[in-house]
């Protein structure tokens, strides 16, 4: 259950730290966005710091959440115009119940050679030989970042991929950070683990990564930009002016990507404002992980999302049927796209 009170609190206190931007940004349109701390904000960060935003006209007030789930409540009072979060069960359920929210651009999705999301299995437990294939995965402690996340999915893929079922593996809850300290501590034994934490844990030996989930489950979309209903209907045309803004993050983003890593024209930039946000030990990690991709066009997977539907249905996780069609507004991407034009690579 959501604490609705906490949670406005919680934006209410964070909102309240975030610096104001100078004098020009007294004349913009305010947009109220929540996010999360990873790759997959990357756009985000991109068009804050590069100043996409204000070129566009509107001066973003971010509050940082620990999780997707929390930004639901905050949306649903009109606290936040929107969220950049993981299509997680129960952003369905929230729509079921009620909460007008809209899926309107992409946020990240995986294909080859781009994978944030591999499959990790814990060093000690393949140099034993107890797991060879995936099919060893039987039996095994499999963590994922909370019940009905957007790893669900990818996780029964490949259980489907190995013959076995969601429930032939025992399931731990936990989140990223956690799960580092899980495989090193032998409290579990196997994950599907975004990245940079991924990376991380193979470089100290402490996992094992054994496949990209694109080899699972291909076109994945992990992550999507969400607008509150209101914000779509009061406010068009800053939604427009946000998406604008928000595109020319995600077109730069992707200009830093080449051959499965940050190794395009942008990269240096963007691992740049990546370390500066979520602050790495170690900064030549950045230059060893896998990233997610992105549609240069923002649009999301209609397809995926409807599959991962199924899924959270199937096992149980769905309360009340949602159309996910009619949760997908692509408007505000293709509006972007006119006003920015055809997608141009950087040389």
């Amino acid at each position: 259950m959501i604490d609705r009170r906490q949670a406005l609190a919680g934006i209410s206190a964070l909102a309240a730290t975030t610096a104001a931007r100078p004098v020009r940004a007294q004349a913009l349109d305010t947009v109220n966005m929540g996010k999360l701390i990873g790759v997959t904000d990357c756009p985000f960060y991109i068009a804050d710091r590069k100043g996409y935003f204000r070129d566009a006209g509107v001066n973003v007030v971010w509050t940082t959440f620990s999780q997707s789930q929390a930004m639901v409540a905050p949306l649903a009072e009109g606290q936040l115009d929107g969220m950049g979060a993981s299509v997680s069960a129960g952003i369905y359920n929230a729509i079921g119940a009620g909460v007008p929210l809209r899926i309107v651009g992409d946020r990240g999705i995986d294909y080859a050679p781009y994978g944030a999301l591999p499959l990790i299995v814990r060093t000690d437990l393949v140099k034993s030989g107890r797991f060879k294939t995936l099919a060893d995965l039987k039996g095994l402690r499999f963590a994922e970042p909370g019940k009905g996340s957007a790893n669900l999915p990818i996780v029964y893929r490949f259980l489907r991929k190995a013959g076995l079922t969601y429930d032939d593996v025992q399931h731990v809850f936990l989140p990223f950070p956690d799960q580092v300290a899980g495989l090193h501590n032998g409290n579990i034994d196997a994950t599907t683990m975004i990245e940079p934490f991924a990376t991380a844990v193979v470089k100290d030996g402490a996992g094992t990564r054994i496949a990209p989930d694109y080899t699972a489950y291909p076109n994945h979309q992990i992550s999507a930009l969400m607008f509150s209903e209101g914000f779509v209907q009061k406010r068009p045309d800053v939604a427009r002016k946000f998406m604008v803004g928000y595109l020319r993050g995600l077109r730069y983003y992707h200009d830093a990507l080449r051959d499965g890593r940050f190794a395009g024209p942008t990269s240096d930039d963007v691992i740049s404002i990546l370390q500066s946000e979520i602050k790495l030990p170690d900064p030549s990690i950045w230059h060893l992980v896998t990233p997610s991709a992105v549609q240069t066009n923002g649009r999301v997977d209609g397809a995926s999302l409807q599959f991962d539907y199924e899924v959270f249905k199937e096992l149980g996780l769905i309360d009340k049927p949602v159309s996910v069609p009619n949760a997908i507004d692509m408007s505000f991407a293709d509006y972007a796209n006119r006003e920015l034009g055809p997608y141009k690579p950087r040389t």
